[in-house]
Formats: structure tokens, sequence, C-alpha cells
């Protein structure tokens, strides 16, 4: 009888677990009919439900903004666009007024501390979207006032889905260009020091986070050049500054830090991990599909056994022409196949930088 009570006592125990568990791990999502939504804000509210064509895989573009229960922002800053939703008009208006406003994504970092970070406009103090969103007489906005009238616009234009009210706010065609010229001071300060192109630094940030400073992947990776801390941050600190040590989510978000990190990582991808490849167009090549994809996995799709030194010789007797053929359609990883197309495409318009 005593088993038999300790064996109930067990699977009741059990339940509790499981029951806690499931309680934690299954979130009140409300029901979205996708179909109803033009297809851009469909795939970004897909990509946030973890319901997206790609898995659910996380976007590090795409950020979600001062969430609460009855508001719900959503910044795509790949496709330049801002999705407002919320229970009732009125709240929509504060949302809207909120993110044309803002200086920083308070539900990230504290917005005491944004001059910290690098990521208020210290010259002119102006919002972090100034310039990328145009008003309805196409003007900036910039004062409490223009922000309220444009939200004012915006509500009487609104639609109603799904129980809530909402309205997209499209960037201007230019974004990309506005957002990435915060940033390449920071690239060529960082360029200077480790010698890496500032075009290489620009393009990289543009396809890692399309200039979204508060990116963070589902692997951890931070940032503008979307940064893990316990690989190419150590890197960085064990062999550019010589000691060890971990760099904390704050300081990776940084965009001043994060550039300079991942630039010192591209320099020790080239200086060291990548040494004997003598051309040194591919070795830019060879460095552009390591920072997606690893060293290792370029050794392994050059030789089955990752051996460096046969892989290098391979690299070696390649034309320029056929190593790139090669990266993009012989890698061993899709994405990094992928992932060179797109930097490679992008360097050209910052070639002049």
């Amino acid at each position: 009888m005593m088993r038999l009570q300790a064996s109930f006592q067990a699977i009741g125990l059990a339940l509790r677990v499981l029951i806690r568990v499931s309680v934690l791990f299954v979130l009140p999502v409300f029901a979205i009919e996708f179909d109803q939504y033009d297809d851009d804000v469909a795939a970004l509210l897909r990509e946030y439900q973890g319901q997206s064509d790609q898995e659910g895989s996380y976007t590090p573009s795409v950020l979600s903004f001062n969430e609460t229960a009855d508001t719900k922002t959503l910044v795509d800053f790949e496709k330049g666009f801002i999705f407002v939703s919320a229970i009732t008009p009125e709240s929509l208006k504060q949302s809207i007024i909120n993110v044309l406003l803002t200086q920083i994504d308070p539900s990230v970092i504290d917005a005491k501390t944004a001059q910290d970070f690098g990521l208020v406009n210290q010259e002119t103090n102006r919002p972090f979207f100034w310039g990328q969103i145009l008003d309805h007489t196409g003007k900036p906005i910039e004062a409490s006032r223009l922000a309220a009238e444009f939200a004012d616009v915006l509500v009487r234009r609104r639609s109603f889905k799904d129980g809530r009210f909402s309205v997209t706010i499209s960037m201007v065609d230019t974004h990309k260009d506005i957002a990435g010229s915060k940033y390449v001071k920071y690239a060529k300060a960082a360029s200077r020091v480790h010698d890496v192109p500032v075009s290489l630094m620009m393009a990289i940030m543009e396809t890692e986070s399309s200039f979204n400073p508060l990116a963070r992947s589902r692997s951890n990776a931070l940032g503008l050049m979307q940064i893990k801390a316990t690989t190419a941050g150590r890197d960085y600190f064990s062999i550019i500054k010589g000691y060890k040590h971990t760099p904390t989510s704050t300081f990776l978000y940084s965009p001043q830090n994060n550039i300079e990190v991942a630039a010192g990582y591209l320099s020790i991808l080239g200086n060291r991990y990548l040494v004997g490849i003598r051309d040194p167009k591919k070795l830019e090549y060879a460095m552009i599909s390591s920072y997606n994809g690893g060293a290792g996995n370029l050794w392994r799709s050059l030789n089955k056994a990752g051996n460096k030194t046969k892989a290098i010789a391979r690299i070696n007797k390649m034309s320029t022409k056929e190593f790139y053929w090669f990266l993009t359609n012989r890698h061993i990883r899709q994405e990094t196949r992928n992932y060179l197309k797109k930097v490679n495409g992008k360097k050209t318009k910052y070639i002049n930088l």
C-alpha cells in the first residue's frame, strides 16, 4: 500500500510539473487571419509568432518595440515599415507617437542609458527614425506636435482586424542609406585600426541586421554585426586585446563596440584562421564565408576530412572566379552560399566611403 501511495504521489508531482512547464511555454497569442493582411505585414506577423515560412527562424532585422498586453509595435528594418496595433484607437495613437519619437527601444535597454550606448544623436537629439519616416506633408518628424498630427491622420486610416486596430507606417525608399549613415564613422575608425575595408564592414552590417542596432538572433548573436559573445567576442578580447573576457550584451549593443569587435574578428579571420590563402580577393571571399559559417565549415566544404592544409592548397589552385563559384554553389551550408552573394552584392554601394 505504501508503495502504491508513493507511486500516486510521484505521478501527481510529475503532472504538476508538466502543467507548470506547459504554462511556461504555451503563451497566449491572439488568433490572426494572415490572409487579411498585405503580404509584407502577414510575413512579419508570421515571423513574430514563430510561424514563418523559414521554420520560424528569427530575423534580426525585425524588432518588437515596447510591447504591452494592449499594444504591439513591430519594426521591419529590412523591408522598411512599422506595424502598430492596439485594442483602442486612443492606445493606437499613443503607440504611433511613441515609436515616431523614440530614441531607443525601452524593452531592450533602459532609455536613461541610451546616450552611453551611442543610440541617441547627441548633436541634434533627433528621434531614432528621423528622416526614415516622413509625415503626411512629406516632412521628417521631430517634434511632439508633428508626431501627434501624423498619428491622427494614420488613426483615421486604421484597419480593424482580429479585434484590434492597426496601421502600417512605410519608411522612405532610402531608409537603409539613412540608417547606415549613422555608423559609417565607427566603421572608418575600426578600419584604420584593423585594416579591414569600410565597404566590407558596411555590407556585412546591412546583411546581418539591416542596421538594427538592437538585433538579436535566436543563437544570441547581438547588434549591428551580429556578434556572438562566446565566439567572436572571446576571440577579439583574447587575440586582439590580449586577455580572456566574454563581452556583455550591454557592451555588444553599443554600435561603436559592436563594429570594433566585428572588425577585429574579421582581421583575426584574415590574419590567423585563413592564413595561407595567397590571393587577396579569394581571401576576402573566404573571410565573408567564414564570418557567417565558420572557418571549419570552409575547410570541410573543400576537403571531406576538414584538412586545412589540403583545403588551402585547393583554394590557391583555383582562379578567383572559380573560388567564388565554388563558395556560392558548393559550400556545405546553403545559408553561407547566399550570404556571400548578398554581402558581395552590397559592397559596391559602399566602395567610395
